[in-house]
């Protein structure tokens, strides 16, 4: 085999390679994760759940929330923090930051590069108000993609996830259909996340309800 056969041949092997891993980031950005059941009888504790409240996608992106929707957003996210420390519940971050190259490719073409690793923006909105508590990182939109909240959430007999943040038409759902997927039970707070499509919420949150979510 000559030596121009095999560089023919090695390339369209990377062609196929690429195009079957955009493919699989793709796939896996868009649906939720399973995992194994738990057993919420014997895990009676809650925590709060407040997903990508960072700088990037709350002032940042192209597609920017409204100034009144932030910060009525991040008003009613502060209020459930500070209710669930009262309430002796955990309070955990997800914090999103792509780091397949397609989605990194992806944001930086089409979405000035928020969310990407090494930006300021990736930190968590100045008027949140979460006090010290543990942060999980996701690359994708279910947050349970990072095996690290589960093995949390299973230390802290925790059975009960109520969600906050954003978007809910994204990484909230995501995050709910994972969760419902491994048996917890969710809420979903609805005045305490956003979305920049709120014509795709009405359907997506039925969907919810019909798969055992409840939404407050």
């Amino acid at each position: 085999m000559s030596f121009l056969t095999l560089a023919v041949s090695g390339l369209g092997a990377l062609v196929l390679w690429t195009a079957g891993y955009f493919f699989w980031v793709v796939w896996i950005s868009s649906k939720a994760t399973t995992g194994n059941p738990i057993d919420r009888a014997t895990r009676p504790n809650t925590a709060l759940l407040v997903i990508d409240i960072q700088e990037d996608f709350t002032r940042n992106s192209p597609k920017p929330y409204s100034e009144d929707v932030r910060a009525r957003g991040i008003a009613r996210i502060n209020q459930e923090i500070e209710a669930a420390h009262a309430a002796g519940q955990e309070v955990i971050l997800i914090k999103q930051v792509f780091r397949h190259w397609p989605a990194i490719l992806a944001m930086k073409l089409l979405m000035g590069g928020i969310g990407t690793p090494g930006r300021k923006g990736l930190a968590f909105d100045e008027d949140l108000k979460t006090g010290n508590v543990p942060v999980f990182e996701k690359p994708i939109g279910d947050a349970f993609f990072n095996p690290e909240l589960d093995a949390y959430l299973a230390g802290q007999n925790v059975g009960h996830l109520r969600l906050t943040g954003l978007d809910a038409c994204q990484c909230v759902q995501f995050t709910a259909k994972g969760a419902l997927n491994r048996g917890y039970s969710v809420e979903i707070i609805e005045p305490a996340t956003m979305t920049v499509t709120p014509e795709k919420w009405p359907p997506i949150k039925d969907e919810l309800l019909a798969a055992g979510a409840a939404l407050s």
